[in-house]
């Protein structure tokens, strides 16, 4: 029976990505995607998270276990104390879409820059860099972008304006830094318009994650 990995997605732009690495990547997995866009719907304008969320969370990851999953990789960075909240009660291996990613970025270099289109992900992102980094028994310089303008072209499907702009915006500044991290899966196309210099740099949660679930499942 081939390994079953469930991607569970609370936006739609998402998908696509990260799926893509997985087949890539590890073809031999029996690669499968749940998508729920009411979690996303449901987040406030703040961030926070409505209580009810935890058990929603969980509640996917049960019916992905029912499903056949073997392990599970929930990709919206937003969600990611929720996330935390409910894989603590399921028996299977599940990861934020982000937490590999930070892991190889503090060993990586010194200077990291996040970057997200939703600027209410960036203090998560900056909580699991600090706590990779604090396993690694290192301390980065981090610094924040959050792209202007990017997350209300995707919203409206102008998916060639949202790239554009993440490109514009993290070209000038990549150079200063040893690593660049795209917090969120819907920007991993962005990363073929920057100059080649600039690409090299850029981290993706969708590459570690495949990475790190291959090493759960083993």
């Amino acid at each position: 029976m081939k390994t079953r990995i469930v991607l569970v997605h609370a936006y739609l732009p998402s998908m696509a990505p990260i799926d893509t690495a997985f087949r890539q990547a590890w073809p031999e997995a029996d690669v499968r995607n749940l998508l729920d866009e009411t979690i996303y719907a449901d987040v406030g304008l703040d961030g926070r998270l409505p209580r009810v969320m935890n058990e929603r969370i969980e509640s996917l990851f049960n019916h992905c276990i029912l499903s056949g999953a073997h392990g599970i990789v929930f990709t919206g960075a937003t969600f990611g104390p929720a996330v935390d909240h409910a894989r603590a009660h399921i028996s299977i291996p599940v990861l934020k879409a982000e937490e590999a990613m930070t892991e190889q970025a503090v060993q990586a270099g010194q200077r990291i820059l996040v970057v997200c289109t939703a600027a209410r992900s960036l203090p998560i992102l900056h909580k699991s860099l600090d706590a990779a980094a604090e396993q690694a028994g290192v301390s980065p310089h981090i610094d924040e972008l959050a792209v202007k303008g990017a997350k209300d072209a995707i919203v409206r499907g102008d998916n060639e304006t949202h790239d554009r702009l993440i490109a514009e915006q993290v070209a000038p500044l990549a150079g200063g830094y040893d690593v660049v991290l795209f917090g969120q899966v819907s920007m991993i196309p962005a990363r073929d318009r920057l100059p080649e210099a600039a690409a090299r740099r850029v981290l993706t949660c969708a590459e570690a994650a495949v990475t790190k679930m291959r090493e759960l499942i083993a």
